[in-house]
């Protein structure tokens, strides 16, 4: 570190060899520009010795606001003073803008100091070796702290004057002792409440600050930068105003790697694993209708939520939404066409889903009643997309059918979606076929396509890793041996010579106008009933009863 100062020292020396450089009564100026001056050590090189010689203040300095050479007045705006040991008080102008980079670095003869509220800048460094100083104060007129600005210091409390200021201030990076202890005004805090009208928490806001216990987030937070909240090991609890705004919080970096440490963090509840609205800890978590976006990282990690309702109007969930939300049991949706339509970041976006395989398959509910005792999952007509991740993880019982109208599979989307899914009925083209978008569903008899010219699909589509309940290696090509590939007539021989199909061992030829007990023709239906007994129009998105024209009866969703 001490080489990084020396550094420093140079660039300045450099910085000033091209600027005006002056001495008035004994302290030594350089220009910034017409109007400004910084003030610096004074130099001089040794050529006889080869080194650069340094005159460092000492005792007591006083440095003024204004400074007048050759009959033209400069206003005093920045300080540099790295290596003035036995400096042993000093005054800052009124006027100070900026302490640069090192600015006052093993200046250890200094016991206090006092930043005036003209300050804007505190540069990286800015207060290493000072191990005499143990108490500093941040005006509110401060915009930018440089990374270690107080660290290797002996700083023991930093007093912050205004904390909606405070969030606003740029940070490059932590800038605290571990030691440190965080002030508002004259209480440390503790219980930390962000004000209302405050929108954006800056990166490294209150990284290190290890007295934080609550978390208040007001609903103008529109966004918390990178590792705001690093650090903050002993927070319990976090508050937010109410559900819609914290879905619309942008957050920054928040991952977290416990026993080989590096945490990440801007989300205050990957630290406590709790959310409350007032004094009621979240638990049954209902995203109100209006809701479009839910964002990056929004409940990664919090415990305690068994429930999640979705509403019609969402259409994206950031990645990691719902990341090792270990406690989810249940996912309720207004309708399965409302459903198909949202776009999940990654795999830990979907609340059916958990990276840490600590819980059992989360159950699917429409509108309350439970998608397992669905006979057939129906993806509704008129959707073209699949999206990524939708039914991973999903406890489906039976077939699914995908209607001629979609037109492309994301990755994951059935992802050991199902414990017992049967048959897979794919009724058209499809254009795209993401990665391991039926991977791990080993109870796959057979796969229907009325396609006769498919498109390649990647060799991982149906592959199989694990038995999902036992953990059983299967093999890869598990799947490619043991499942029926169903195909139009004259059509084996395309699905032979096409990448992804061509691994299934089993490839059969059939006619599709004929297809008993998964596809059934509109006018078998004689009549439909919600599930209360009402006779219904055939719709898609609602869970029906349907009596057909064989006497049967069968609950499907539509």
């Amino acid at each position: 570190m001490k080489k990084l100062l020396v550094s420093l020292v140079f660039c300045f020396v450099a910085l000033a060899s091209k600027a005006l450089n002056f001495t008035v009564n004994g302290i030594y100026y350089y220009t910034i520009d017409d109007e400004r001056v910084g003030v610096n050590v004074e130099s001089q090189w040794d050529a006889v010795n080869s080194k650069m010689d340094y005159n460092y203040y000492t005792g007591n300095l006083t440095i003024p606001s204004t400074v007048t050479y050759n009959e033209k007045t400069y206003k005093v705006t920045r300080v540099y003073l790295w290596g003035c040991s036995e400096l042993t008080s000093i005054s800052l102008p009124s006027t100070l803008e900026e302490i640069a980079e090192g600015g006052f670095g093993d200046c250890s003869g200094l016991t206090q100091i006092t930043l005036p509220d003209s300050l804007k800048k505190i540069g990286r460094f800015a207060f290493q070796g000072c191990n005499n100083i143990k108490e500093i104060t941040i005006p509110t007129s401060v915009r930018e702290i440089g990374q270690d600005a107080f660290r290797l210091s002996g700083i023991e409390k930093l007093v912050i004057k205004d904390m909606a200021a405070w969030c606003g201030v740029k940070k490059s990076g932590g800038f605290i002792n571990s030691n440190t202890k965080v002030f508002l005004n004259e209480e440390e805090i503790k219980d930390l409440v962000v004000p209302d009208g405050v929108k954006n928490i800056e990166p490294n806001t209150f990284n290190g600050f290890k007295s934080i216990e609550t978390v208040y987030i007001p609903e103008s937070v529109d966004s918390i930068g990178d590792n705001a909240f690093l650090g903050c090991s002993n927070i319990t609890k976090v508050t937010a105003h109410d559900i819609a705004s914290w879905c619309g919080i942008r957050f920054g970096n928040t991952m977290i790697i416990q026993n080989g440490t590096v945490y990440f963090l801007s989300n205050p509840v990957c630290i406590s694993r709790n959310l409350y609205i007032g004094n009621e800890q979240v638990t049954e978590l209902i995203i109100p209708e209006g809701v479009e976006e839910i964002g990056y990282s929004a409940f990664e990690r919090c415990l305690g939520i068994t429930k999640v309702s979705l509403p019609s109007t969402l259409r994206k969930v950031g990645a990691d939404a719902f990341f090792d939300c270990t406690d989810i049991m249940m996912v309720n949706i207004t309708s399965l066409q409302d459903y198909c339509s949202i776009y999940f970041g990654n795999p830990g976006a979907n609340p059916f889903q958990d990276y840490m395989m600590n819980r059992a398959f989360t159950w699917m509910l429409i509108n309350g009643q439970y998608l397992r005792d669905m006979e057939v999952l129906h993806i509704p007509n008129g959707t073209t997309e699949v999206k990524p991740n939708s039914f991973a993880k999903v406890d489906n019982t039976g077939s699914i059918i995908i209607p001629a109208s979609v037109n492309k599979i994301g990755a994951y989307a059935f992802y050991t979606s199902v414990r017992s899914l049967y048959t897979v009925y794919i009724d058209g083209h499809i254009d795209d076929m993401g990665e391991h978008a039926f991977g791990n569903c080993p109870y796959i008899g057979t796969i229907y396509v009325n396609d006769a010219n498919p498109d390649s699909i990647p060799d991982n589509a149906f592959y199989n890793y694990y038995h999902p309940s036992n953990n059983v290696t299967l093999g890869v090509d598990y799947n490619y041996r043991n499942t029926k590939l169903m195909v139009p007539f004259g059509a084996k021989e395309n699905y032979q010579k096409t990448a992804g199909w061509k691994l299934f061992q089993n490839i059969e030829e059939m006619d599709f106008t004929k297809v008993a007990g998964i596809k059934e023709d509109a006018s078998g239906i004689v009549e439909s009933y919600t599930l209360d007994g009402r006779q219904a129009t055939p719709s898609t998105g609602v869970i029906i009863i349907e009596r057909l024209s064989d006497g049967s009866t069968r609950k499907i969703l539509r």
